[in-house]
């Protein structure tokens, strides 16, 4: 469902372009606002009416004295304050806001650095509202993806926001970066022209970041969630919906990609919808998934005068890049038996990593318990807590398909028996 969704508003932005482009008119103002215009009416599509959300420009306030610049797009739930004698344009709570999108109608340096900065605002609103700022509505939020998402990124059992000081210093900036993300606004940089290729989109911000240098500012909270530049796109990998477990100690927490960039406003938005609203959001079976090839990675570091983020840049060549497909087909973990025999068990109950049996046979099939368990927590599907295994999936199946594989997957999506159904002559 989402991937047609997706195509039907490609060709839509693909046509509208089109038409904007060719419009004789060298009014700067006016070209933003036709760009804007149009960034509105793609977000109206890409929402069910029911929930009653707007698209407006405007200020983002936490409830106090603070005010952003202006947003060029917003996507906002409640009501705000309308600023006088303008049209559209209001000053909304920071609380209210579900997205917030930067548009241009030519992303090249300038436009990329000027798009960071400005959204950066946009979370450091949300910080002065936690712990400065106002809002009426102080309803409860369900943190359980968070605990979720941190538990599948470093396989270790996230533990209750206020036992999070029981981690590590480097885990616990990690615990509240995930957090942070499920909390503020989307922030996503539209550019409908622009880098021409994948490969150049990422030089350009690795070259602003390599000129900022050493300084905060420039962690995991402070990059948008997209990065849009007509067919290419540097997409945050912060669980929602996109995640990979840490490697060596790092967090590949932005990559890129050529797939079809509506799909990832779509993916983004619709997770955000679901987070903030609790419904269900019509995303299909579709077996096609987007690849995102590796970017930057970030480690957290503690030193004697200083702490923050450890960026380190995968660079991959303009031919490596064009070498990968943009998309694959979805396929359930395969695992060794050995593997496989422990997320059977772990479906029905936790298990005690200390315990003799476990350890003989974990060493027979990995020389050390130790090992072993890493081989289980890097799946995604399962993190320790303390010595204790757990399932970090709501519904893990384990299975031995008819060619003889042992498979795992967490079945949410319902793209397991479609994948069977698929691969498999249904007589075996």
């Amino acid at each position: 469902m989402i991937k047609t969704v997706s195509e039907m508003l490609q060709a839509f932005i693909r046509e509208e372009t089109e038409k904007l482009d060719s419009y004789q008119i060298k009014h700067g103002p006016t070209i933003g606002d036709m760009y804007e215009g149009l960034s509105a009416e793609l977000l109206n599509r890409a929402i069910p009416d029911q929930l009653n959300l707007r698209v407006v420009s405007g200020f983002i306030t936490d409830g106090g004295q603070h005010l952003s610049g202006q947003m060029d797009c917003m996507l906002v739930q409640g009501e705000g304050e309308a600023i006088p004698y303008t049209e559209n344009t209001y000053k909304w709570h920071v609380r209210d806001v579900i997205a917030v999108l930067e548009i241009k109608k030519t992303l090249y340096s300038k436009d990329l650095i000027d798009s960071f900065l400005k959204l950066r605002q946009v979370s450091e609103s949300y910080s002065k509202y936690l712990f400065d700022g106002d809002h009426s509505d102080n309803r409860k939020i369900d943190l359980s993806s968070s605990y979720k998402i941190f538990s599948q990124l470093t396989g270790i059992h996230a533990p209750s926001y206020h036992q999070r000081h029981e981690l590590t210093k480097e885990n616990e900036l990690i615990y509240t970066t995930v957090f942070m993300e499920q909390l503020t606004p989307l922030r996503i940089v539209l550019g409908y022209h622009g880098f021409s290729t994948e490969h150049s989109l990422r030089q350009g911000l690795v070259k602003f970041l390599e000129e900022q240098g050493v300084g905060p500012g420039f962690g995991v909270p402070a990059f948008p969630q997209l990065i849009i530049s007509g067919h290419n796109s540097l997409v945050k990998a912060n669980g929602r919906p996109y995640l990979s477990t840490m490697r060596d100690g790092y967090w590949d927490f932005m990559c890129s990609s050529r797939a079809n960039p509506i799909i990832f406003i779509l993916e983004l938005i619709w997770s955000k919808i679901e987070l903030e609203f609790d419904v269900s959001m019509p995303w299909g079976d579709d077996l096609e998934v987007e690849v995102l090839n590796e970017f930057l990675r970030a480690k957290p570091f503690f030193g004697k005068d200083q702490a923050g983020w450890h960026l380190v840049y995968d660079e991959l060549s303009s031919k490596t890049l064009e070498s990968r497909c943009d998309s694959k087909s979805w396929e359930p973990l395969e695992v060794t038996s050995s593997q496989y025999v422990i997320f059977n068990r772990l479906a029905n109950e936790n298990i005690d990593t200390s315990d003799p049996d476990f350890i003989e046979f974990a060493e027979k099939e990995s020389g050390s318990a130790e090992d072993f368990v890493k081989s289980i927590t890097s799946s995604g599907h399962a993190a320790l807590d303390g010595l204790e295994l757990k399932l970090t999936t709501e519904n893990l199946v384990a299975l031995i398909s008819p060619d003889g594989r042992f498979l795992i997957a967490e079945n949410n999506s319902g793209r397991l028996a479609p994948w069977l159904n698929s691969n498999f002559d249904k007589k075996m």
